[in-house]
């Protein structure tokens, strides 16, 4: 019996030693997430492979849709409402740095000068590729500019529908690749098995690889890591998966079940410094000129008011800068021909539970679907089986927020 335990004791110290030996392998990936469960978010910082959740200061508003600007090196949010209750013009454009120090931006806007409208209120997925920043709502696939220099900055670029998504399907987040340019993420197929899909520019989205390890849940936080991974969390079970583009997915961790997440990295290094400060020349001392009584004494030079411009806080993107006033509205114009700011049919009604209708729906999906996540517990995903605690290795362990 003494050998026997030893022995088990020397695999599982074994198996400890691999595990520990694949992940220093595996490439690190740090991005920020935002969990909601009601009310506003809570913002943490998550560091991959070993999903090492660590909170940051609450950020203040009710979060999704992020994306990473590498060349900023900033996180593009969209908010859906702040502290005092929803936005009245739309959804807003909210940065988000490293650290977690957060500035508003004001809201998307579309059409022309004169004839603003803002078509976002609360996307539920979102990535920033260059300076584009790409969102969808409402069965709609919306490209914002995100370039600070650019005169449409913050400006819908082009709306087209999205094709391929029937129920029970339904694209909760994605990223980037890093490879190929193209937008992934996770969704259940119509035959009910979780799949990584791919979203073209065009808004089709097709199914890539079947994932059949995974419970078809709603997956709203999709990050794509260095070697092209997805490190995906199921919003209703709170399991964290790294998933492999061969279909095979790996348990990493468990948090703490929410209405709806996003995220969005991989973060590279630190946002800017603050410029340096230069102290003033010491004052020079020269002699009084000498003028006779007749003359004039000279006139002081006026001096010129205040800038109104504020100076950007260190690592964030300028916040809209002020404006004269507006001339008064003019009609709206006719709809736009579909490809080119179409628009939805219905804009969402801004809920005050602070559950959106998709987050209901994706509730009302996970009920439908219990069968097949129940099934999928059952199997055994590598790491850890799905939903569960088991080994001594991995075992799950479902952090406190």
């Amino acid at each position: 019996m003494r050998w026997a335990a030893a022995a088990a004791a020397a695999l599982v110290l074994l198996a400890s030693v691999a595990w520990v030996a694949g992940a220093a392998a595996v490439p690190g990936c740090s991005v920020l997430q935002i969990r909601n469960r009601g009310g506003l978010s809570t913002l943490h910082r998550v560091d991959f492979p070993a999903a090492d959740s660590t909170r940051l200061d609450a950020p203040g508003y009710r979060l999704n849709a992020l994306g990473y600007s590498a060349p900023q090196r900033v996180v593009y949010g969209m908010a859906s409402r702040g502290a005092s209750g929803p936005f009245p013009d739309g959804g807003h454009a909210v940065a988000v740095t490293p650290d977690g120090r957060t500035r508003d931006l004001g809201p998307v806007r579309a059409g022309r000068e004169g004839s603003w409208w803002h078509p976002l209120r609360a996307p539920s997925a979102g990535a920033v590729s260059g300076n584009r920043w790409y969102l969808v709502e409402d069965g709609y696939l919306h490209v914002v500019d995100v370039d600070p220099g650019s005169r449409t900055y913050l400006e819908v670029l082009s709306t087209v529908g999205v094709e391929g998504l029937g129920w029970p399907m339904s694209l909760d987040d994605f990223d980037v690749d890093p490879v190929d340019g193209q937008l992934y993420g996770i969704s259940a197929t119509s035959t009910g098995v979780a799949a990584v899909v791919r979203l073209d520019r065009g808004g089709r989205v097709v199914a890539v690889t079947e994932v059949p390890e995974l419970p078809p849940l709603s997956y709203g936080s999709v990050v794509i890591g260095p070697d092209r991974a997805l490190y995906a969390t199921a919003d209703e079970s709170g399991a964290v998966y790294r998933v492999e583009r061969d279909g095979s997915a790996t348990w990493l961790a468990t948090v703490l079940p929410m209405a709806s997440s996003d995220a969005a990295g991989c973060l590279t290094g630190d946002p800017p410094d603050p410029p340096p400060t230069t102290a003033p020349p010491p004052p020079t001392t020269t002699a009084p000129p000498t003028t006779s009584p007749a003359s004039e004494p000279p006139v002081p030079p006026s001096a010129e008011p205040p800038s109104s411009s504020s100076v950007p806080e260190p690592g964030l993107p300028p916040g809209p800068s002020p404006t004269s006033e507006p001339p008064p509205p003019s009609p709206p114009p006719a709809p736009p021909t579909p490809g080119n700011y179409a628009v939805p049919t219905e804009e969402p009604e801004i809920e005050t539970s602070g559950h959106t209708t998709e987050e209901k729906r994706r509730w009302a999906l996970a009920a439908l679907g219990a069968g097949g996540a129940g099934a999928a517990d059952r199997r055994q995903c590598r790491g850890a089986p799905v939903g569960a605690v088991s080994g001594p290795v991995l075992a799950a362990q479902v952090t406190g927020e």
